[in-house]
């Protein structure tokens, strides 16, 4: 009674079902003479038994138990499992039906066993053993004994099951609060920029059809035109709604095509390509959207460069893994030169396109300005990273310093530098 009260405690106590199986098998295995004794338990499939605790294994074979399976329905331990009770064998070798277990039993040094299923309401979780080294006879006190802890330890393995199904579903809970919480951040990221595109359109808005806007009624229209088909495009980009249809693709391909667009917009406004004379690796992305990108942003250098001898460098590099778009063109205003913080310069880079039609001398590109809007650079870092990319924009010195400062643009994507030119 004492061993079951202390088994019984530990239950009670124990983190894990190994604890108890342990301290059981150490306080009952004296109490009933055996000489070692075995905790099994079912494999996922439920075809095996393994043993998880053990005391006083005979030495010279402890270092193989944890190889040891026993197939549920042989020998004393998977027969008890099987059939769900006590099996007791006072001699193995007087048994002949147990001829395959002779050599073990030799091995091993026992001559009888007791074996006691793990029985709950659920099924049959595993077998406690206990191996005597001469043919024993036990008593109706010591089957009740074994009995009773087997009830016990089959207790702690549902507790165990129990508790860990708990933990896995508070994992789950917690996992499935945590990605609604990003949900709702995005959302509510996502909100947010709406709102802000939705404020800036209408700003622009009001400014393009107010009674002080600069320019005559056919570049206005132009203007309201380029603003709404930015705006229509950042919605979808910001919804998660706009298609992609990936292929691979020479990114030359794309810049060659969104620079001769602008040449034939803006023929006063030189745009200076430099091509890598090696051979670039394709990207994998979408046609369409990456000319839409590098037509976004060459229109923006080129509306930035609108002054006499004003001009764009376009270049297309790869180092290391990545492949790098730099557009440079120089500053609006010294009032942008004196800009220090890079953060500010998206917002601030805009000044290139808003500030213009207030100029009080005659503006002769003011109608080529309508071309561009003020979404054109948020629209641009939105695409740049549906596509797996990322926009940067700074302040830069230029090469001399006759010409002041130039505002650098850069498109940076990853490649994927040991894949194949498909064109090769």
């Amino acid at each position: 009674m004492l061993a079951i009260r202390e088994i019984a405690h530990a239950l009670l106590v124990a983190d894990r079902p190994s604890d108890v199986q342990q301290f059981a098998l150490d306080r009952v295995t004296p109490l009933l003479g055996a000489s070692f004794s075995m905790v099994m338990m079912r494999s996922d499939d439920g075809e095996l038994l393994r043993p998880v605790a053990q005391h006083e294994w005979p030495a010279k074979h402890r270092s193989w138990i944890g190889a040891l399976r026993v197939r549920v329905g042989d020998g004393p331990s998977g027969l008890a499992v099987a059939e769900r009770r006590l099996v007791e064998i006072p001699d193995l070798f007087a048994d002949p039906l147990l001829e395959a277990w002779y050599e073990v039993a030799s091995e091993l040094g026992f001559r009888s066993i007791l074996a006691a299923p793990l029985s709950t309401a659920d099924g049959v979780s595993g077998a406690v053993a206990f191996y005597f080294a001469d043919a024993t006879q036990l008593t109706d006190a010591q089957r009740a004994l074994v009995q009773v802890v087997a009830e016990q330890l089959a207790t702690a393995s549902d507790k165990a099951r129990g508790v860990d199904a708990l933990r896995r579903s508070n994992a789950a809970l917690a996992e499935a609060n945590a990605e609604l919480d990003a949900q709702t951040d995005a959302r509510r990221v996502a909100d947010q920029a709406y709102d802000d595109m939705v404020a800036l359109v209408l700003a622009e808005l009001r400014r393009l059809t107010g009674a002080s806007a600069g320019g005559d009624a056919a570049a206005r229209l132009l203007a309201v035109h380029a603003l709404a088909a930015a705006a229509q495009e950042l919605h979808q980009i910001q919804r998660h709604a706009l298609p992609l249809t990936l292929e691979e693709l020479d990114p030359r391909e794309p810049l060659r095509d969104a620079v001769a667009r602008w040449r034939t917009r803006a023929p006063m406004v030189p745009v200076h390509v430099e091509e890598p004379t090696v051979v670039l690796p394709t990207v994998r992305t979408d046609r369409r959207w990456m000319g839409r990108l590098l037509e976004l942003v060459i229109g923006v250098g080129v509306i930035g460069a609108t002054r006499p001898s004003g001009s764009v460098r376009a270049g297309l590099r790869q180092e290391g893994g990545f492949l790098t778009l730099d557009l440079r063109w120089p500053a609006a205003s010294a009032g942008e030169q004196e800009l220090g913080a890079t953060e500010q310069l998206s917002r601030d880079a805009l000044r290139i396109i808003q500030d213009a039609p207030h100029s009080v001398l005659p503006d002769p590109y003011q109608a080529l300005r309508g071309g561009a809007s003020a979404l054109d650079l948020p629209l641009g870092r939105a695409l740049a990273r549906l596509l797996g990319g990322e926009l940067q924009l700074e302040m830069v010195n230029a090469p001399s310093e006759a010409s002041g400062a130039e505002i650098a643009c850069r498109i940076i994507f990853p490649i994927d530098v040991d894949r194949p030119d498909p064109s090769r």
